[in-house]
């Protein structure tokens, strides 16, 4: 097993809400993405939340104004100890998984001065992290699901600690379930309803070492397996005994996926990003493509802006 440190991997994870028949998602709106601005930056990790994108390269976090998609606007940068592998939103705090340095709290309450609150030393390497009301969830590669209170934001405390057989790389979080990747076991289900005793309630056996996981609609979770080149599609509806029900084979190498609907956003480095409508889920099929100038390493998207971190720049496009 490569370590992380020695990879591009990161956990990354999109959870959308919306209803095929109610919401309009990517594909119904559109076969097409046109680019509306960009903004020179290093460009690694991307979420977008409201006006906001929260870029990260290396070490560095990075507050984006997308008022105006044609004109993103670079707001205040905040330097971490070290790498950052994986972001998380909840405004006005970003959740950062910090690798060996552990998890980092920021309060972006003023997105031109990002400010450091308390930083928590995981056992491990952070690699993910969710979180739930006043509980977040971390995964740190060698020493499992780290359970930890921040109702306190400047002092997290540790709450409990659950392993998984192998190296967990990947988290989701849907309330108070927590989706856990585990090298080579496959996806571990939690109830964190009482975060002192997460309860395993099922797991999936992957049939390829998976190292993300991306929560959608219906019931779905979309396990990531870069090496393999390959989406597993699982239904999560019975948490209990969750099951295989389709697979898509990206047409690049990828390490992410963006989840809008019942799209998926598929970032595929030199080739760009690719959008594949999976309301079908034995039968995924791609919508379109869109070639990015640089290397397409991560995507967001909320609700017709797609944001994507191409290396060098972040690119805002939309669908039509």
């Amino acid at each position: 097993m490569p370590s992380p440190l020695l990879s591009n991997s990161r956990i990354g994870l999109t959870l959308v809400m919306g209803v095929l028949l109610t919401s309009p998602h990517l594909r119904a709106q559109s076969s097409t993405l046109e680019l509306q601005g960009t903004l020179g930056i290093s460009a690694h990790l991307v979420e977008l939340r409201g006006e906001r994108a929260y870029v990260a390269a290396e070490d560095t976090l990075q507050v984006v104004d997308v008022s105006d998609p044609a004109q993103p606007t670079a707001r205040g940068t905040l330097t971490t100890p070290g790498r950052i592998w994986g972001l998380h939103i909840e405004e006005p705090y970003v959740y950062l998984a910090g690798g060996l340095e552990g998890l980092h709290i920021i309060d972006v309450t003023d997105p031109n001065a990002p400010a450091l609150l308390a930083t928590h030393p995981t056992a491990g390497q952070a690699l993910g992290v969710t979180t739930s009301g006043a509980t977040a969830m971390v995964v740190n590669l060698m020493t499992g699901l780290e359970v930890v209170d921040i109702s306190d934001r400047t002092t997290p405390t540790l709450l409990s600690t659950h392993e998984t057989p192998g190296y967990q790389w990947g988290i989701g979080g849907d309330g108070s379930r927590v989706f856990v990747v585990d090298q080579p076991s496959g996806l571990h289900l939690f109830d964190t309803s009482d975060p002192t005793v997460p309860v395993p309630v099922g797991v999936h056996a992957t049939e390829q070492p998976a190292q993300a996981v991306a929560l959608g609609e219906g019931g779905r979770a979309y396990l990531i397996a870069p090496r393999a080149g390959i989406i597993e599609i699982v239904d999560i509806g019975d948490p209990a005994a969750p099951r295989r029900v389709g697979s898509y084979q990206p047409s690049g190498p990828f390490q992410r996926v963006a989840v809008e609907g019942f799209d998926l956003i598929v970032p595929i480095g030199e080739a760009g990003v690719e959008v594949i409508d999976v309301s079908d889920p034995s039968a995924p099929t791609r919508v379109t493509t869109y070639d990015t100038p640089g290397q397409a390493q991560d995507v967001s998207v909320s609700g017709d802006l797609v944001a994507v971190a191409d290396g060098d720049s972040l690119l805002l496009l939309r669908s039509r």
